[in-house]
């Protein structure tokens, strides 16, 4: 394939191209965005309206935690191109909570996590001694090996045993788009090059609605523009068990994040350090506060875009920060959600097995520079990868565990992040070998 300039991360490109850039970075996450509220708004029993309305706040809360993110205010945000949206970790806790204390409690509870969240980011933050680069390589493989089946479940369908699993109409359209993006990589530069997998998204989704895969009859339906309303599912509700639950989650969600932003920053060439850090925390802390109020989530900086970042090398914060403010437009003007919204879930599905596949690589271009014959390197990573993989091949593995239980192990990133730090202590930093860097990255491991 043809090898694309790269861009700096403060690199300011052409209007134009930032903006089509930030609109392919919003196609690849957006499936990622929407799915948590229309699965916690199914769980709980919500009518069609409010889980278009926990959509449109959804949409809104990812924009700003994205611009956040990527632009920097304050101590908010660690100014790279990351994106933020609904962590699905949170849908158990959020669903157990709801159906049993009312959705007053749930966002009583995100309200108070988040706010711990933001308080305790500088104090987690510092913790990043314990990511050498051999804990470093497996995590960011882990966390694109682990997004793969995702794309894989847009393409064939999410269960097995439904009827319509597999469908060769669906397959054919995935296989048409991957073969698009491999074309236009191929045969285009510059510009034309980095946008491959928007124009493969366009071209299979209008494929994929000649073809009757999709259909854009609901575009016109419903409201233009539709707003915020703060606390329009009930008063707020403290119950110290939910909190205690969703706090379990803020835990979680913070070793992930941590992952994501030592993650790009080794795919952009600035690494990480403990202010970058604590400075995402405060955003992914912030979003999940500001969901007790206006009805969102729990919050988490994502993955997905970081190997979309590795597959077309532009570096630049900005066009994410361009993405930040399309899904802010999506979700209050509902005709423009609503067409990315009928894009052909097996299209989609396609982006993301690219974009993460190359996320999985960027892990294996670290790892390669990783001195496998130092004590302990192989076991750190066979093991971590082996029990991070656990929820994505086999995700009724820990049914038999206490719901609680179940919430944290179902996350693999943190699990494998974990066994990966645990196992770098045995092995290193309590026989006072210490790397020599905590965030990167040398050649050593």
């Amino acid at each position: 394939m043809v090898q694309h300039r790269e861009t700096s991360v403060d690199q300011r490109l052409p209007l134009g191209a930032t903006f089509l850039l930030g609109f392919q970075h919003v196609l690849v996450m957006y499936a990622g965005v929407v799915v948590v509220p229309i699965v916690v708004g199914a769980g709980l029993g919500l009518g069609s309206e409010q889980v278009a309305a926990l959509v449109s706040i959804d949409l809104v809360l990812a924009g700003i935690g994205t611009l956040l993110q990527a632009l920097g205010l304050w101590k908010f945000g660690i100014r790279m191109p990351l994106v933020v949206g609904a962590a699905s970790n949170g849908i158990v806790p959020m669903v157990l909570v709801g159906q049993s204390q009312g959705m007053g409690t749930v966002y009583g509870s995100l309200l108070v996590a988040g706010v711990v969240w933001m308080l305790v980011a500088p104090l987690f933050s510092r913790l990043l001694r314990l990511f050498p680069a051999v804990v470093t390589g497996t995590v960011i493989t882990l966390i694109g090996l682990t997004l793969i089946p995702v794309g894989l479940r847009l393409i064939a369908g999410p269960d097995p045993a439904a009827p319509g699993y597999g469908d060769l109409g669906k397959l054919g359209l995935a296989t048409f788009t991957i073969a698009l993006m491999a074309l236009f990589y191929r045969v285009f530069r510059g510009l034309l090059g980095q946008l491959s997998i928007l124009l493969a998204i366009v071209l299979g989704a209008i494929a994929g609605w000649v073809l009757g895969l999709g259909s854009l009859a609901q575009v016109g339906s419903g409201p233009i523009v539709a707003m915020i309303s703060p606390l329009h599912l009930g008063e707020l509700r403290f119950h110290v068990p939910s909190i205690l639950l969703f706090l379990i989650i803020v835990f979680v969600l913070m070793v992930e994040g941590s992952g994501q932003g030592l993650a790009v920053g080794e795919v952009v060439g600035k690494p990480a350090g403990p202010r970058d850090i604590a400075g995402l925390l405060r955003v992914d802390g912030l979003l999940t506060a500001l969901s007790g109020v206006f009805g969102g989530f729990a919050y988490t900086t994502f993955g997905q875009n970081i190997g979309l970042i590795a597959l077309t090398g532009v570096r630049s914060r900005y066009p994410v920060a361009v993405g930040g403010g399309i899904l802010i437009v999506l979700g209050v003007v509902q005709p423009v959600g609503r067409v990315v919204a009928a894009i052909p879930q097996p299209v989609v599905g396609a982006a993301a097995v690219a974009t993460f596949s190359a996320l999985a690589v960027s892990g294996m271009h670290l790892l390669s520079k990783v001195d496998f014959t130092r004590p302990g390197n192989l076991l750190i990573v066979m093991l971590s990868l082996g029990v991070g993989l656990i929820p994505a091949v086999a995700p009724n593995f820990y049914a038999q565990m206490p719901a609680v239980t179940q919430t944290f192990f179902k996350s693999g990133v943190a699990t494998g992040t974990i066994v990966a730090v645990v196992l770098n202590l045995v092995f290193h930093v309590a026989v006072r070998d210490r790397p020599e860097s905590p965030a990167v990255a040398g050649s050593h491991g």
